[in-house]
C-alpha cells in the first residue's frame, strides 16, 4: 500500500523545536501512539534527517521517504514538491505549511496555522506577495486543517476557502509541560540569578507580540508587588527593541535569550504569572504550556486565545494593559484566587493531548 506522505522538512529547520516543528513532532508522536505510523512517510530535504524525524518517533527511514532538494525560494517550492510527488506518488500528501504542490494527481490536505500577514498591518508587500501564491493553492486543496475556529474564519474570509472543506483540530500539549519539582525550579533560579518573584514572557518579540504592553504591565504591578520581568526566546532582528524596552525596568528585567524545553518548563513553573499580550495567534500554544505547568496565565481576548484559554486563563479586553495589570494585581494579592486559577489551568490543559489530534487528522 502506498504511504501517506507528510511534509517533514520543518523538522530539519533551525526552529524544529518550536512553531510548526512542535506541531509536526506532536502530530507524528500521536500517530505513533495510536499505531498509525506504519502508514506514514516523510518528505525531507536531501541530507541526513534529524533524529526527531525518525529515531525517536519510530518512523521508517526506508525508500518510502521522499527526497527533495532544500528549497532556495518560496515561489519555487510548489513546483519542487509537485515533481517529488510525481516521481513516487503517495496515497495522499499532507502539507503542514505553505509547502503544497502546484498541481497534484493525489488528494492534498493542508494545515494552515495562521494567516497573520493578511490579518495584521505592518507586513511588507514582498512578504504578502510570496504568501499570496500560497493562498491561491489553498483554494485547490482537497481539505484544510486549522488549529482554531479563528483561523478557520480567516481562511474563509481572506483566502476564500469553502467552510465545508475546513476541519478545526486543536493542537495537543506535550506531556513535558507539567509543574516542575520545587527543587528543580529553585536550582534554575539560582543558576539564572532570579532571586525575586517574576512575571514571564516567552517568544520572539516582533511587534504583534506586545512587548510595550508586557513592560507596562510589569511597571504597573511593581507599584504594589516586588516582581521582576523575565523574557525568554531568541530575538534575532528584534533584539535591539527588546533591550531598549527592558532597560526602562532597570535591574528588574532579565533577558534570557533562547532556553531549552527543560528550562522553559521550570521557568514557567516558577513564575507568579505568564503574561501573553499578543495581538494575534493562530492557536497560542505558549498560553496552554504555561497552564500545563500550573502557572497563572493572562492574555488579551483576541484571535484564537479565548478558544485556548477557556475559563482557565485571565482574559481582558484586547490591548488594555491597564485592565490586564488590574486583573493580575487581584490574583497576586489573593493567594487563594491564585491557587484556584492554577488548578483550573492544570485541569484545562490536561484536555489537550496529541493522540486525539492525530485521530482527528487521520
Amino acid at each position: 500500500m502506498r504511504p501517506i506522505l507528510i511534509d517533514g522538512r520543518p523538522l530539519q529547520s533551525d526552529s524544529a523545536t518550536r512553531g510548526i516543528g512542535t506541531y509536526l513532532r506532536g502530530l507524528l508522536g500521536g500517530m505513533v501512539e495510536i499505531g498509525f505510523s506504519s502508514q506514514i512517510a516523510l518528505l525531507l530535504s536531501r541530507g541526513t534527517p534529524p533524529p526527531t524525524a525518525q529515531d525517536s518517533l519510530g518512523l521508517d527511514a526506508g525508500p518510502a521517504v521522499a527526497r527533495l532538494e532544500r528549497r532556495a525560494q518560496v515561489l519555487a517550492d510548489p513546483w519542487l514538491v509537485a515533481a517529488a510527488l510525481r516521481r513516487n506518488p503517495p496515497r495522499l500528501y499532507h502539507a503542514v505549511e505553505y509547502g503544497q504542490p502546484r498541481r497534484a494527481r493525489i488528494p492534498v490536505v493542508v494545515t494552515v496555522h495562521d494567516l497573520i500577514p493578511f490579518v495584521l498591518p505592518g507586513y511588507s508587500w514582498k512578504s504578502r506577495l510570496l504568501r499570496r501564491s500560497g493562498l491561491r493553492l489553498l483554494r485547490r486543496a482537497d481539505s484544510i486543517i486549522t488549529p482554531s475556529r479563528a483561523t478557520a474564519a480567516d481562511c474563509v474570509r481572506v483566502a476564500g476557502v469553502a467552510a465545508e472543506r475546513i476541519h478545526v483540530i486543536p493542537h495537543g500539549l506535550s506531556p513535558d509541560f507539567r509543574p516542575a519539582p520545587t527543587e528543580v525550579v529553585d536550582a534554575l533560579r539560582r543558576r539564572l540569578r532570579l532571586p525575586r518573584p517574576y512575571l514571564l514572557g516567552v517568544g520572539t518579540f516582533e511587534p504583534r507580540k506586545g512587548l510595550p504592553h508586557l513592560v507596562e504591565v510589569t511597571r504597573r504591578l511593581r507599584a504594589k508587588h516586588d516582581v521582576d520581568l523575565v523574557v525568554a526566546g531568541s530575538q534575532g532582528i528584534f533584539a535591539p527593541q527588546l533591550e531598549a524596552s527592558l532597560a526602562t525596568l532597570g535591574d528588574h528585567a532579565h533577558d534570557l535569550g533562547f532556553v531549552g524545553d527543560d528550562d522553559l518548563v521550570a521557568l514557567m513553573s516558577g513564575a507568579v504569572a505568564f503574561v501573553f499580550p499578543t495581538a494575534y495567534e493562530g492557536f497560542g500554544l505558549p498560553l496552554l504550556e504555561a497552564m500545563g505547568c500550573g502557572t497563572v496565565a493572562a492574555a488579551f481576548a483576541n484571535s484564537s486565545l479565548p478558544e485556548v484559554a477557556g475559563d482557565a486563563a485571565i482574559l481582558v479586553a484586547d490591548g488594555d494593559a491597564a485592565e490586564l495589570s488590574a486583573a493580575l494585581d487581584r490574583v497576586l494579592s489573593d493567594p487563594e484566587e491564585a491557587a484556584r486559577r492554577q488548578a483550573r489551568g492544570l485541569a484545562h490543559a490536561a484536555g489537550f493531548t496529541w493522540a486525539p489530534a492525530a485521530r482527528s487528522t487521520i
